[in-house]
């Protein structure tokens, strides 16, 4: 049981990159988790995804939200929790919807979002979906 606490004690921990096998991704997924800490397993883990930087931004979709997140998360250092997703999310650009398909729904789930970004996960999914849904419903 004793061993069980530790090792559960372990995951609630940030990860250390100094002798990881890969610590490069090691210090990528540490800024993620930093950001993510204060989550429940469940939220976190759609979070992570979220806020953990690429390694290369170069083949990214993206790849000026990229670069913006990794400017992002090194600029934010020293916070963690929601106090960092806040720092990272006012240093991320604005949504390009100048190449959408559809530019007016893009930029309403770009609005969505913005006024969702406090909720995490699926709660934060939910947010966007009733901002989006025609007032109508």
């Amino acid at each position: 049981m004793l061993a069980g606490l530790a090792w559960s004690a372990q995951l609630q921990a940030a990860p250390e990159c100094d002798k990881a096998m890969a610590p490069q991704r090691c210090a990528s997924y540490r800024q993620g988790w930093l950001s993510c800490s204060d989550l429940t397993a469940g939220s976190r883990r759609a979070c992570i995804e979220q806020f953990t930087p690429a390694l290369s931004c170069q083949r990214s979709r993206d790849a000026r939200r990229c670069e913006a997140l990794l400017a992002a998360q090194a600029a934010c250092e020293g916070s963690e929790g929601l106090a960092r997703r806040l720092c990272v999310r006012e240093r991320l650009p604005a949504a390009d919807c100048s190449h959408a398909s559809n530019k007016a729904r893009c930029e309403q789930r770009a609005a969505a979002e913005q006024s969702c970004a406090e909720t995490a996960a699926q709660q934060g999914r939910e947010c966007v979906r009733k901002a989006l849904a025609p007032s109508g419903n």
